[in-house]
């Protein structure tokens, strides 16, 4: 995934998602990638991926979550969540991946306003454990 370098609005996060398909893993790649709102709705433009806490908590708690792959002792730039093979029992998850999916994941971007203590607090709610 790519870090998002653009200044959100306080109290918003981007996030960014995608999908792996048979194909798409036959060459080691996505078969689709982009922002993502937080509708569930893939979206070209990185404004229209403007997710609250509420918005992460309600629709992203629970996955598997891995930060950016950083030592355990840093603070990560962005958290990988997976739902895991689980995913098609969620309309938000299955719409996202759609028929052809094998696996889907998005990735939550730390915005420039938040505090280290704070992005950490996100991330525990979230499911990341350092």
């Amino acid at each position: 995934m790519a870090i998002i370098r653009t200044t959100e609005p306080r109290g918003t996060f981007r996030v960014t998602y995608e999908t792996i398909t048979e194909e798409s893993a036959e060459i080691g790649d996505a078969a689709e990638r982009g922002y993502l709102s937080w509708q569930g709705t893939p979206e070209d433009d990185y404004a229209q991926s403007v997710w609250d806490l509420r918005d992460l908590t309600d629709k992203l708690a629970g996955c598997w979550a891995e930060g950016d792959g950083a030592t355990i002792f840093a603070t990560p730039r962005w958290l990988n969540l997976d739902p895991g093979a689980d995913f098609w029992l969620s309309p938000f998850w299955r719409d996202l991946a759609g028929d052809d999916a094998l696996g889907v994941s998005v990735s939550v971007h730390r915005p420039d306003w938040i505090t280290d203590s704070s992005w950490l607090r996100v991330c525990r709610l979230l499911g990341w454990r350092s």
